[in-house]
């Protein structure tokens, strides 16, 4: 998988899990705020939960039912009673029902006794719920005392003596009720401790009756007696009455609620934003600080507080969060190790350069000397020079100044070979009887006279199309560089071999003391001077590269192979091509 597919996967997938971890959240708000909210109504009224909320909390199997105490303790705490009924009307269960209340229910008694809420001392509410495929009826009541007291009110008549009134209002003194009597006009013509009773009926205040499920302080119950034409408003107060909890307060406690999970949401959110951002900007901090460390020169991965690489564990292993970018991190530690090896290579190069510029300075200031010598004698006037000596300091000086030459165009022909500027002009040459000249003319100079060169051929006869200049400049190179750098007495042997009918091998092999490993490595590089005794640095240092340069420039190839106390051995392979 490329890197721009993993970061499509690894976003997508992440995105994925944040918005999972997102809904789970609010699937969690959610059932935290219908906790609050059916708890709420639990601790206000049992009367107030839905039947669904009631089928959580009750557990019916065969017809043992258990009902959960936080249900019974709401019922204690309003002083109310419970029964659970069968659908043929058989009580299953019974939690504080009174005497008054019945303990058995024929068809139908049960739905008179809820429905005729006159008759009944309590407030009464039913639901019917479905438990193990079975349909449960639960009646819930609470005392009503307003009713027995509007019955007590309507006993009085109006009209009845006066201690019958004075029984009547002392028993509402001790239950802290009051009442209101209004005539068929609307016209008030009995009330006790009411605070602020109205001289003419007031009808919102009438029509409060059957309210008692809400949590008000008073409740109201109203009757309208049609043999009398009176109208009876009687109130009591509501024991279960909580203040400060207010009718709108489940609306207040979602609003409250829907506020706590905006924050929450908001936190979540900026948490996981950060963790995200962290989580994706580390990997790109990191890739951020590395290219400023290669920018300054450092070509090292940043490391952490601990010592450590920062996108690895303790085990060493890359981290999760960096895996994605492993292509990047991969061809970063590639670039370093690059650059640092380049900046090694740079180093080497300018010591090796300035090396060369101080022995090429040597090499150039002493045939000046000699130069500016001869030139000095022959401009004196005070001696007069034979012919003969003038001719001996001519010869001198012309002998200095073509080393000299050669030293330059030594150097001018490297950078021509660098930047591939030197013309070729490549013709058939017998490459048997040019290199075996070569051998002849090596063996019949002076400098190599205490060595033995041996030539070697297994083809009497090969041509090839080479530029016969710069080949023999090769073979010259390598030829003398084997004489220069071995000992007296030192075998060298020349050989070529036709090894296809395309290419032949011209190898040039000594038995000299060989090469160390920091020499070898360099051979071919510009300036280096190196040698097997290390005895004879002189020279320009271009030789070897020159003659490699050379090779490639005619579409060969050139290996050497040396150690030391084994000799060294050079071999160039050539295309045979004739046009």
């Amino acid at each position: 998988m490329n890197l721009r597919n993993k970061l499509i996967f690894q976003y997508v997938r992440q995105l994925f899990g944040f918005l999972l971890v997102l809904l789970l959240f609010l699937i969690i708000a959610m059932m935290g705020l219908g906790w609050r909210i059916m708890n709420m109504q639990l601790s206000i009224d049992l009367s107030r939960l839905d039947a669904s909320d009631l089928t959580l909390k009750i557990d019916y199997e065969g017809e043992r039912i258990r009902v959960e105490p936080e249900i019974e303790k709401s019922v204690a705490r309003h002083q109310g009673w419970l029964q659970i009924i069968d659908k043929h009307g058989k009580i299953l269960y019974n939690y504080r029902t009174p005497a008054d209340v019945p303990s058995q229910f024929g068809p139908g008694e049960w739905i008179s006794y809820v429905e005729d809420r006159d008759a009944s001392h309590y407030h009464v509410t039913h639901w019917v719920i479905n438990q193990s495929e079975e349909n449960l009826i639960i009646l819930y009541g609470i005392p009503a005392p307003e009713k027995e007291m509007m019955q007590r009110l309507i006993a009085a008549k109006t009209g009845t003596s006066k201690e019958t009134w004075d029984e009547l209002n002392k028993s509402f003194s001790q239950e802290k009720a009051w009442y209101l009597v209004y005539d068929r006009t609307g016209k008030l013509i009995h009330q006790w401790n009411h605070p602020d009773a109205s001289a003419r009926l007031d009808m919102t205040e009438a029509l409060q009756n059957g309210e008692t499920e809400k949590n008000v302080p008073v409740r109201i119950t109203s009757r309208y007696d049609t043999k009398s034409d009176l109208t009876y408003i009687v109130g009591t107060p509501n024991p279960n009455y909580q203040s400060g909890v207010q009718e709108t307060s489940e609306d207040a406690m979602v609003k409250e609620t829907f506020l706590q999970i905006g924050i929450l949401l908001i936190l979540v959110v900026l948490f996981a934003g950060s963790w995200y951002a962290w989580r994706v900007g580390k990997p790109l901090l990191h890739m951020v600080n590395w290219l400023e460390r290669l920018a300054q020169g450092r070509y090292e991965e940043p490391i952490g507080k601990k010592g450590k690489p920062i996108g690895r564990n303790w085990r060493g292993k890359e981290k999760k969060s960096f895996r994605v970018f492993k292509e990047v991190f991969d061809a970063l530690r590639h670039l370093s190790e690059t650059l640092r090896s380049n900046e090694k290579l740079q180093q080497e190069i300018e010591q090796t350069r300035e090396e060369w510029i101080t022995g090429l300075s040597h090499d150039l200031k002493t045939p000046l000397s000699s130069i500016y010598g001869y030139a000095t004698f022959l401009e004196s006037e005070q001696y007069e020079w034979e012919r003969k000596e003038v001719s001996e300091f001519g010869k001198t000086i012309r002998e200095k100044s073509d080393y000299m030459n050669g030293l330059i165009e030594d150097l001018n022909l490297t950078y021509r070979l660098k930047n591939q500027a030197l013309p070729m002009v490549k013709q058939p040459v017998a490459i048997v009887e040019t290199i075996r000249r070569i051998v002849v003319d090596m063996v019949n100079d002076p400098s190599s006279s205490l060595h033995d060169i041996e030539f070697s051929a297994n083809v009497q006869s090969i041509t090839t199309e080479v530029d016969p200049i710069w080949f023999r400049r090769i073979i010259v190179n390598i030829l003398t560089n084997a004489v220069k750098y071995s000992p007296a007495g030192t075998h060298v042997l020349v050989e070529i071999q036709s090894v296809a009918t395309d290419q032949f091998v011209v190898k040039i092999a000594d038995n000299g003391p060989g090469m160390d490993e920091t020499t070898l490595a360099n051979l071919f590089e510009r300036y280096y001077r190196g040698g097997h005794t290390g005895e004879d640095t002189s020279g320009t240092g271009l030789g070897m590269a020159i003659a490699k340069q050379l090779v490639l420039a005619h579409g060969g190839e050139i290996t050497v192979d040396s150690k030391l106390g084994s000799g060294t051995v050079v071999v160039m392979t050539f295309p045979a091509v004739i046009s």
